[in-house]
């Protein structure tokens, strides 16, 4: 018998099995590179003007840009494009890291991204980057990484565990650091209901932060700031349609938990973390000239439609636009 928590990281990172070794792109779910390039040029020009705060600081010397959670380089190759379109200078100083854990993914991600002409290095691990001054930045990461899994049993917070069969069995907590979310749960949550606490985003960050020397982390992904006796459930997508069923055919099907943003801040704040924004992906998109793109899409034909579209997911209440949220943290010298 093994935690929920460690049935999730097989159950998705298994190297011959797992969810995100045999994932078909888009096959259950889009990411919003994967949606439209526009995500990507948007989010190059923001950073580009972190760049620049940065580099008032350090006039010389190369700035990097470390994508964790890079997959195939979709997110990688917009940026990139775009910083050497709109912002040369600052390309001129990058140098890209690459951070993923599917090795045939960072593979294809590297070889891609070497064809702008950009210094790239690839990791594995966000320990494994070098200290560095610049920008680590995600686009549905955190949701991917696992967690542990409480629920209510008779008036009591357990721990939700996997036997063999993919049985799901409740017993006492597996981790000390879980005992003050299950005490905060313990008025609140029914019995039957479970809630995801995501330990591991929360000591990802503070790894992250420990090697930012002078710049910021940007997240962005799904999720919110949960007030405290806020039930977060897991769910499971395929086909583009939630499942409730976890622990059926590993593998099959993709297993994720809103990201507690609340709990990802208070983190940052123990590892040197100021806040420098939090905000829905629709006002991120907005503020950043989206609308601009969706302007230039007119045209009345079926193409131009279709763009349009997807354009308008990426920023629409019942689309991406509210259930996405960038959170920037800093780092100061």
């Amino acid at each position: 018998m093994r935690s929920f928590r460690d049935f999730m990281e097989s159950a998705l990172y298994d190297p011959e099995r797992g969810y995100y070794c045999v994932r078909e792109k888009a096959a259950d779910f889009y990411t919003a590179p994967e949606l439209h390039a526009a995500f990507g040029a948007v989010l190059a020009d923001r950073l580009a003007l972190l760049l620049e705060r940065i580099a008032k600081t350090r006039p010389t010397g190369t700035l990097s840009l470390v994508e964790a959670g890079c997959g195939d380089g979709t997110l990688a190759c917009q940026i990139a494009r775009r910083l050497r379109e709109k912002h040369p200078g600052l390309a001129s100083r990058v140098s890209f890291v690459l951070i993923e854990r599917v090795r045939k993914d960072l593979t294809t991600a590297v070889r891609r991204l070497t064809a702008f002409g950009l210094p790239v290095t690839a990791q594995t691990g966000v320990a494994q980057v070098p200290p560095f001054a610049g920008i680590l930045y995600s686009n549905e990461l955190l949701d991917a990484l696992p967690v542990h899994l409480l629920s209510a049993r008779d008036g009591r917070v357990l721990e939700v565990f996997v036997d063999d069969t993919g049985r799901e069995i409740c017993a006492p907590l597996s981790r000390p650091e879980l005992a003050a979310p299950a005490a905060a749960m313990a008025a609140s949550l029914q019995d039957g209901e479970r809630h995801a606490v995501g330990l591991e985003a929360q000591a990802w960050l503070a790894d992250a932060a420990s090697r930012v020397e002078e710049g910021f982390i940007l997240s962005i992904d799904y999720g919110k700031r949960f007030a405290p006796g806020t039930a977060n459930p897991p769910r499971a997508f395929r086909r583009h349609a939630v499942e409730t069923e976890l622990t059926r055919e590993p593998g099959a099907r993709d297993l994720t938990a809103s990201v507690d943003f609340e709990a990802l801040i208070g983190a940052g704040a123990a590892a040197g973390l100021g806040l420098e924004t939090y905000e829905s992906l629709s006002k991120f998109l907005i503020e950043g000239g989206l609308l601009a793109w969706i302007e230039a899409a007119a045209g009345d034909d079926s193409a131009s439609y279709r763009e349009r579209a997807k354009l308008k997911t990426l920023i629409h209440p019942e689309g991406m636009g509210e259930v996405f949220k960038v959170l920037i943290q800093r780092k100061a010298t």
